[in-house]
């Protein structure tokens, strides 16, 4: 189900009692305070982060948050794929309990795919079960990694090997937060779009082959 609301897109992944919104737009970093609220009330929250993402936009989604009504603290790990550990999640894990949140609070995923899977996988065993607050900062964790609930970290036998599904309760998809990404990692996500329309959207792929300069353009 698509709707559209204060020129933001809304999708509904319908999975029963489970099933959850993505919203898309550009200024949803400052009206997350109230995205949130709306739709999982009286809850308080740890935002998880790297330490570049909240450099750039921790400050702002807690002063949404704060206007809103919802208390959060912020918990940062080193940015890349070396925070899919043990270590980071046993940091993550003590500050979310540190803070003494609840089973009915929330985890918020603030960042890319590492961010996204680590702070999913804490959200699905602390308590045994938070909510789950998706806000992918990246395009690739945008159009992949922050929907379908896969989380997990990595350990010398493999990558993503201990994990859960942890489906999120909401997913934010800010545009506005990808004009701060290096080329690199946005060709990245470009990429995994290209992907889907190969799959089955021959329209959809002709359309991003013909397109992509107005799109790196902004």
């Amino acid at each position: 189900m698509n709707g559209q609301d204060s020129g933001h897109d809304t999708v509904r992944v319908e999975l029963g009692a489970r099933g959850y919104d993505i919203v898309i737009g550009s200024g949803l970093l400052t009206r997350a305070g109230g995205e949130i609220a709306a739709r999982l009330p009286g809850l308080r929250a740890a935002i998880v982060t790297d330490d570049n993402v909240a450099a750039l936009h921790a400050e702002a989604l807690k002063a949404s948050l704060a206007e809103a009504g919802i208390d959060a603290v912020t918990i940062a790990v080193p940015p890349g794929e070396k925070s899919k550990s043990f270590a980071a999640l046993e940091q993550v894990v003590d500050g979310v309990l540190a803070a003494r949140l609840e089973r009915g609070d929330a985890v918020i995923a603030l960042g890319g795919g590492v961010v996204g899977d680590l702070a999913g996988f804490v959200s699905g065993i602390v308590r045994r079960g938070m909510r789950l607050v998706q806000m992918p900062t990246s395009l690739l964790a945008q159009v992949d990694s922050s929907v379908g609930g896969k989380t997990g970290i990595n350990t010398r036998r493999g990558k993503n090997l201990v994990g859960v599904f942890q489906q999120p309760a909401l997913v934010l998809a800010d545009t506005g937060v990808l004009d701060t990404l290096p080329e690199r990692e946005f060709r990245a996500g470009y990429a995994e779009v290209a992907k889907y329309g190969l799959i089955d959207r021959p329209d959809f792929f002709a359309w991003l082959e013909a397109h992509w300069r107005e799109v790196f353009a902004g």
